[in-house]
């Protein structure tokens, strides 16, 4: 185990954001309309609500850009080929993929194959040098907010756009389109979390040099951006095709992909993921955080235990049934130490985490 900032960094990062995405799949996957569309919700309805809630995917994004920050430490520090090392991430990447849809099958919404679709096209990008991805980032987060803002528009204008929203995958057609533009957690944009991911992992040996500056611009984006999509969605009217897009393209909504929500949600990553170095830079709660290392560093089989965990207490022998927040809240917690507990147990006297290994083994 090391214990340098550069690398311990991004495993306390990604265990933290698997947490908040293990509460947040459970209360959405749980409570289903109670969830999304509760009566008189409260703060905390609100706060975690699986569609509008300031929380709904702030830690997927930061999953997300954590794995752009991975791949970048994976790539400056690997003595293989530039060539080898984009075969490795594009191996990895079909594994996801090709996993993530048999994860669909019991678990709709996963962000698994999405996953393998960002190493897919990262394989190709991550030698890319800094000016060609932050194009790639605004393309990304400019494309989706536009394509929504427009699927909006023609809605409200009585034209069909359900075909931007297939429920399945099961033809080449609704599969592209699942991938790339719609549902939770497409391409375009989240592709530009990635790709900001890459960027920061390039300049981590400096960190402690810009860390408190790029921290106190991500939290005036972040409050510039919310302050601007407050005012829009005052002032303009949503009874026209205009002022839908507009309202549309700076919403801070994640389903609504506008660039206000790109803003947000990838500024609040930044700033995290930033909070997260300095502790590791610090002297403080040390044991903490090696167990939350460990936890990152088994990430993916704890997320693959999640889905199967809950369609066997929920779906098969119904020890749980829906009842609110507070219910998938206990449900979560005893998940979660279960997972983790087990998750240290076998990093201590095993290793990689079984899914981990064949991660490895498959994309090398």
């Amino acid at each position: 185990m090391t214990s340098t900032p550069r690398l311990t960094t991004p495993d306390i990062a990604r265990a933290l954001a698997l947490g908040g995405v293990v509460i947040m799949n459970y209360h959405a996957y749980l409570n289903h309309s109670e969830a999304t569309t509760p009566i008189s919700p409260s703060l905390w309805q609100e706060l975690f609500n699986p569609v509008t809630g300031f929380l709904t995917a702030r830690f997927a994004t930061l999953f997300v850009f954590v794995a752009g920050v991975s791949l970048s430490l994976l790539a400056a520090s690997s003595s293989r080929r530039p060539d080898q090392i984009q075969m490795a991430i594009f191996r990895r990447g079909l594994f996801l993929l090709i996993f993530g849809c048999c994860i669909e099958w019991i678990w709709h919404g996963t962000i698994l194959f999405y996953y393998g679709a960002y190493f897919l096209l990262a394989s190709f990008f991550i030698h890319c040098t800094t000016r060609t991805l932050i194009i790639t980032t605004v393309l990304a987060i400019v494309l989706g907010a536009a394509l929504e803002a427009w699927r909006a528009s023609e809605a409200l204008g009585g034209h069909a756009t359900a075909w931007l929203a297939p429920r399945s995958m099961a033809s080449p057609r609704n599969f592209m389109i699942r991938v790339f533009i719609s549902y939770t957690h497409p391409v375009l944009p989240w592709f530009a979390f990635i790709c900001l991911g890459i960027i920061l992992g390039r300049h981590l040996g400096s960190i402690t040099v810009w860390r408190r500056r790029v921290a106190g611009i991500s939290l005036l984006v972040v409050g510039s951006a919310y302050l601007i999509s407050h005012l829009v969605h005052q002032f303009v009217d949503s009874s026209t095709q205009t002022g839908v897009a507009i309202r549309t393209l700076t919403s801070t909504n994640p389903f609504s992909r506008g660039i206000l929500f790109s803003a947000t949600t990838s500024g609040i990553a930044i700033f995290v993921f930033l909070a997260v170095s300095a502790w590791a830079d610090s002297q403080s709660l040390a044991q903490v955080r090696v167990i939350l290392q460990r936890i990152g560093q088994t990430t993916l089989s704890i997320y693959v235990a999640h889905v199967l965990f809950f369609n066997a207490v929920v779906n098969r022998v119904h020890w749980v049934t829906p009842t609110g927040l507070d219910t998938a809240l206990v449900l979560s917690v005893v998940f979660l130490a279960l997972a983790t507990t087990l998750s240290l147990l076998h990093v201590r006297f095993i290793g990689q985490g079984p899914m981990e290994r064949i991660y490895r083994l498959i994309g090398g």
